[in-house]
């Protein structure tokens, strides 16, 4: 299996595929077949596909792929009008076969050509929705997901690879290798040669006997069961293979600890120890030490009054053991843990005795969290860079086993606990991967979420503070949103700077961030890398005529960063003191709390209909619910009243669908391109004055510019010291 989840490429080829499976192969020949037929006024033989749908879907797919409708595919038109229903979430009524239908008929538009992975995921989780009991859909999912990992690859470990791929992508719960073998065969693809490896068949003993598991490692090689296990098993799985071989390897290593060692001499014995028993994540290294974790840990070093003062109080009681047996640090290895792409945050930087995280956030598209690795549970500290939940959603679930802190600057730790609050409330994450105790995502409920909040500490800018042993950051304003911070950090003379999300351009609510250029290594947000810019000017000068010729006004804004963004675009324009503005929900809980102030109001509760004179600001800017979407609903047919759409749009989201014209109205549509993101041309600009290693992550790109690396998904650089 390959060692790094890769990620799908969201282009479409147009054409029949080219596959060695011959069931597959024949099922398109088929197709093209009949297609012939039909368009010579013949009918299709009355039979049913490989996914007990009508032939005449495969055929509808392809005609369509050429740009011709053919009226006579009665069934595929009839199953394509409900498709297209479900794609707009206007359908009143829907059955795990409509669902299905749909599902299949998305399929073989994808493979053809005429709908993208982002359609596909959203069919997914559009059944999560809708099918309480999933066991319909998952058979169906697995057969599907064979199918596009086959007409992609021919060898079987790459097609095998390519559905672990998509099973994060869509994110669907922990399917074994064994699952496919049915579906394998059903298409002529023979998965039971692969899952027969000696990996594969571990994987398959742990997964259905997790009762049994210490007995199953016990006594085995942490590095051999890692490098066999970490594509196929659960992470909640790995994580508890980690603590019985990690509690076995200090007990075990206490035994190389004579009476008269210091802490620089233990060190070097429990790292030979370490090597020896090959309690490591990959061969370059040795997982971090960490003496305080012996059975009777040798007396800790003397710390330094200077270091004492660096460490921020509420950090110091459960720092200050780390830091008394801690050394100076001979590698730094940075790993990716999410962020490469746009929608979960993480990175690990790891020293020879701990390390920090910085963010850890859950994708609100699949509700992944960054990838697990073993040095992930012996981190000392995490820092977070702003408040939005692709950067910071995952900490209930780190905090499930994590009793560190995490810190961040400014308002983050309010605008954290109202975020995570809500989304525990609106029901993350979504059935069935809910309730599976071997996903770890299953660990994001109320209890995790108040201990993240009970375990928050403020940093200042620019105040330098240890928060592990040999590291000392500066958090520096970001100018991304209220309380966003990037971080200088420093370990011993190394430097790293991670920007999390920023931006150096001027807007209302920022001048514009202004980060240093001697970085040995910059790790920056590429969201806009290689895109058009903004005109913020222009946008104002829409905004102020459309609100001079039309009213009600609806305004669908993230509540955080967006909302406060457009309300001091209206105060500045004067529309504030002209026009009755008000915000609602969430987007006036954050504005309050940030600070941010004008002539608006906060929208009253019985406030059930918007006058002439409104315009209301309100949360959920891909217009998916609440307030926002309620009073669109009530203004879409009026040629007077106008929605401003401002925010990103996921594809096939109700914004998304307005925007392209999916959603019938009548009032007047407009949106307002605006990013607290750096935009392309200022961002190169900055990134050409670096002087060290540039390192891109957070972008939708897909290949690497020039000069810059891009990592995959647990890519590893190890600097040596």
């Amino acid at each position: 299996m390959t060692p790094r989840v890769h990620v799908i490429a969201m282009t479409t080829k147009k054409g029949v595929p080219k596959t060695k499976s011959k069931v597959i192969r024949t099922l398109f020949s088929k197709a093209e077949s009949d297609l012939k037929q039909v368009t010579k006024g013949k009918l299709i033989p009355d039979e049913l596909g490989v996914f007990g749908e009508s032939r005449e879907f495969l055929v509808f797919e392809l005609a369509k792929s050429m740009e011709n409708a053919i009226e006579s595919l009665e069934k595929a038109n009839s199953a394509n009008k409900v498709l297209l229903e479900i794609f707009t979430d206007v359908r009143e009524e829907t059955s795990v076969s409509d669902i299905l239908q749909s599902m299949t008929l998305g399929l073989y538009g994808l493979i053809l050509g005429n709908y993208n992975e982002e359609d596909f995921r959203y069919l997914y989780r559009y059944s999560l929705k809708h099918v309480r009991n999933q066991n319909k859909i998952e058979n169906w999912l697995r057969k599907a997901l064979v199918m596009l990992a086959a007409v992609k690859h021919d060898d079987v470990k790459e097609i095998m690879s390519e559905i672990r791929v998509w099973l994060q992508f869509i994110g669907a719960p922990f399917f074994t290798p064994e699952s496919f073998v049915k579906h394998g065969e059903e298409l002529g693809v023979d998965v039971k040669s692969v899952i027969e490896s000696e990996e594969l068949k571990l994987v398959d003993v742990l997964t259905r006997h997790p009762q049994y598991l210490r007995e199953a490692v016990e006594g085995r090689p942490f590095l051999e069961l890692y490098d066999a296990c970490k594509d196929w098993t659960p992470d909640a799985l790995l994580s508890e293979i980690l603590s019985i071989i990690r509690e076995n390897a200090y007990k075990s290593a206490q035994e190389v600890i004579r009476p008269d060692m210091n802490v620089a001499q233990s060190f070097e014995a429990v790292k030979g120890h370490f090597e020896k028993t090959q309690f490591q994540s990959h061969k370059k290294a040795v997982m971090p030490i960490r003496l305080q974790e012996l059975p009777s840990p040798p007396p800790g070093d003397a710390i330094d009054p200077v270091i004492f003062e660096l460490i921020p109080q509420k950090l110091r009681m459960g720092l200050l053991p780390s830091v008394a047996y801690s050394r100076k640090t001979k590698s730094i290895e940075i790993i990716f843990l999410g962020g490469p792409n746009i929608g979960r945050s993480g990175i690990l930087i790891k020293t020879d005795t701990g390390g920090i995280l910085l963010d850890f956030g859950i994708s609100v598209a699949n509700h992944r969290i960054p990838e697990w690795v073993p040095e992930l549970e012996m981190i000392d500290t995490v820092l977070v860079s702003h408040g939005h939940l692709d950067h910071l959603g995952g900490l209930p679930i780190l905090f499930d086993k994590f009793d560190g802190k995490w810190c961040s600057v400014g308002p983050t730790g309010g605008i954290a606990k109202i975020l995570l609050s809500d989304a525990q409330k609106v029901g993350t994450p979504a059935p069935p991967r809910k309730f599976d105790k071997l996903d770890l995502v299953s660990r994001f409920k109320e209890d995790n979420v108040n201990k993240v909040i009970a375990n928050h500490v403020r940093l200042e800018y620019g105040k330098s503070n240890e928060v592990s042993p040999g590291i000392v950051v500066t958090p520096i304003d970001a100018c991304h949103i209220p309380g966003s911070a990037a971080y200088s950090i420093d370990i011993e003379g190394t430097k790293i700077l991670y920007t999390g999300d920023f931006n150096i351009d001027e807007s209302v609510l920022f001048p514009g961030a202004s980060l240093p250029t001697d970085a040995d290594y910059v790790i920056f947000d590429g969201t806009y890398w290689g895109r058009d810019d903004f005109d913020r000017k222009k946008v104002s000068e829409n905004m102020s005529n459309i609100i001079a010729n039309h009213g009600p006004i609806v305004i669908p804004s993230f509540a955080v960063g967006r909302s406060q963004e457009i309300l001091t675009i209206l105060e500045n324009l004067g529309i504030t003191k002209n026009r009755k503005v008000m915000v609602a929900g969430m987007a006036n809980r954050v504005t309050n709390l940030v600070g941010v102030e004008g002539n608006w109001e906060g929208m009253k509760k019985n406030k059930v209909h918007l006058d002439k004179d409104d315009i209301l600001v309100a949360g959920g800017g891909m217009l998916g619910g609440g307030l926002a979407r309620h009073h669109f609903n009530e203004q879409r047919n009026n040629p007077d009243a106008a929605i401003i759409l401002c925010g990103y749009l996921a594809p096939r989201t109700p914004g998304w669908n307005l925007l392209h014209g999916y959603e019938p109205h009548d009032c007047k549509l407009d949106y307002a391109r605006l990013s607290a993101h750096s935009s392309a041309s200022n961002l190169q600009r900055y990134i050409d004055s670096c002087s060290g290693k540039r390192i891109m992550v957070h972008t939708p790109i897909e290949k690497a510019p020039k000069g810059i690396t891009m990592p995959e998904y647990r890519e590893r650089i190890i600097i040596k010291t």
